[in-house]
This record gives C-alpha cells, sequence and structure tokens, in this order.
C-alpha cells in the first residue's frame, strides 16, 4: 500500500461493500490510487486509529452516504466530532457520494454532494472527472498578475458585481471592492459588501503579518457592514485559520478565506476558468 498524498481514501458502512467495491474497480481502471478495504491497513489494531490513520494521509477521503453510515455507532459517536474538524485542518478534499436515499446532515452539505442513486454511471463519471482534475491543477506557471487576473474571474463566474479594481484608502492598497446579492429568509433581496485581496505566493506560506495588514485596511473603507474575503495559491496555517477566529470573534468582522485547497475546488467547478487558466 502506497504511502502517496494522492491517494483516496473510500469511508464507507460494511453494509455498503458491495457498492464501494464497484466505485474502486472503477477508480483503480483509471489508474486512481484506491484504499476502500479496512483489512488492507496495516496500522495499529484499532480500526478507529486506522481509520484515522487513512484520513490524515489521503489527499481524499470519499464518504459513501447511506442510513447504513448514520446508523451506526462509529458514526454517532467517533465520526462527527473527529472527521469535520480534522479535514479542516489538514486540508483534506472531502467527496460526500450518495450511495443511499437518506436524510443528509447538515455538516456535509458545504460539500458538494455526487448522487449515485439516480444515475449511477453518471455519477461515477462525475467522481472520476473529480479527482482527475484537482491534482491537476498548478499554479507554478503563474505570475502575480495572473493570479489577480484568475481571482478577477473568479469573482465574476460565482456573480459578484461592481467589481472595482486596486482600491487605494488612506495609502492602504485593496486589491477588489466588489457586491454580492442574495435573498433573506424572507425572500427579500440584501447587498453585501466585500473587500478583497489576493496574495500569490512561489514558494512560502501565508504569514499572520499579512493577515494584520488586511485587517488594519478594514477600518479604512468606512463600511462597517463590509466583508473581507482573502484569496491566495498558499495553504493557511493552523495558527493563521485561529488567528482568523480571533479576530472574527473579538471584532466582528467576517472573514472568507479561498487558499489553495478551496481555489482548486473553485476553479474545478467552472470549466471556463479550467480552459483559460489551466488547460491551455
Amino acid at each position: 500500500m502506497t504511502n502517496s498524498r494522492n491517494r483516496v481514501f473510500i469511508s464507507y458502512n460494511h453494509n455498503d461493500s458491495s457498492v464501494a467495491h464497484r466505485i474502486s474497480d472503477a477508480l483503480q481502471n483509471e489508474n486512481i490510487d484506491v484504499v476502500f478495504d479496512y483489512k488492507d491497513i496495516s496500522v495499529g489494531e484499532n480500526v478507529f486509529d486506522q481509520i484515522r490513520y487513512m484520513y490524515e494521509s489521503s489527499e481524499t477521503v470519499m464518504v459513501l452516504l447511506s442510513q447504513s453510515l448514520f446508523g451506526s455507532d462509529y458514526f454517532r459517536f467517533e465520526f462527527p466530532k473527529y472527521f469535520f474538524d480534522e479535514a479542516r485542518k489538514r486540508k483534506v478534499n472531502i467527496i460526500p457520494v450518495l450511495v443511499e436515499k437518506c436524510q443528509i446532515p447538515s455538516d456535509f452539505l458545504e460539500y458538494e454532494v455526487i448522487n449515485l442513486t439516480n444515475d449511477f454511471n453518471k455519477g461515477l463519471q462525475k467522481i472520476i472527472q473529480k479527482l482527475k482534475i484537482i491534482p491537476e491543477l498548478s499554479f507554478d506557471y503563474f505570475s502575480p498578475r495572473d493570479f489577480e487576473e484568475l481571482s478577477y474571474d473568479i469573482l465574476r463566474a460565482y456573480g459578484f458585481k461592481n467589481i472595482q479594481r486596486e482600491q487605494r484608502v488612506n495609502d492602504f492598497g485593496i486589491d477588489f471592492i466588489a457586491e454580492s446579492y442574495y435573498k433573506d429568509v424572507f425572500g427579500f433581496p440584501s447587498k453585501e459588501i466585500w473587500m478583497i485581496e489576493t496574495k500569490f505566493y512561489r514558494e512560502e506560506r501565508f504569514s499572520i503579518s499579512v493577515l494584520h495588514q488586511i485587517v488594519e485596511s478594514f477600518k479604512y473603507i468606512n463600511r462597517i457592514d463590509a466583508k473581507i474575503l482573502l484569496i491566495t495559491n498558499s495553504v493557511l496555517t493552523s495558527v493563521a485559520d485561529e488567528f482568523i477566529e480571533d479576530i472574527q470573534r473579538s471584532r466582528n468582522i467576517e472573514i472568507k478565506v479561498l487558499d489553495g485547497t478551496k481555489l482548486k475546488k473553485v476553479v474545478s467547478k467552472r470549466k471556463r476558468l479550467l480552459n483559460k487558466y489551466f488547460l491551455k
């Protein structure tokens, strides 16, 4: 068994083993490295420890969603409190796959759920495409200007309006200011103002000092209701994540981050972005 970070780990309830085998066979036929059978894991004697090891050492974890999974003792007592915290901390790609019609817990709904219950083969092809595209997305040949243009096109692709470039407020540079529109719980239209910063890195990782600068510049845009969006190809450290959580709590500022892992997922959902920046 390989320790490659490109590995896909399929997590499932034993009642869904036939579906897991079918998915695994299809992925391996596409030369995708898959581990799906717990007996193949040679780490420790406790199955929970073995599963945790696979979560932590795999780039992608595919979870087969079913009534059997949600009704299991493992899911009720072990899975929720561990899985999502570790996935966010370690930047693991999560692919929830619905293999049986059931009520899906809300934690899974922040990810794109692939449904195999209506058209199995169509859903399977979607899984294969997703697994093949994300690892191929690379920023190695980007310049800072290319990354800023990609960020601008992402904002447009995801519905931001009135995008203004390179705003300067009291000598603080802000890459973009933009608006987004949505309907509130009563169906009335609402508007949000976003201050957007882009940070492109060749080697180094994102630093706390940059976050300090972004928060400092926020004070000068004269919009207490504005939100901050950070787009970067780097990966935030756990210290940076904690800093963001603290700022949101203490300063009541909403901060969203598209770091390298999330950025690839966002891009992979838009063919135009893929073709323009990565598949040319």
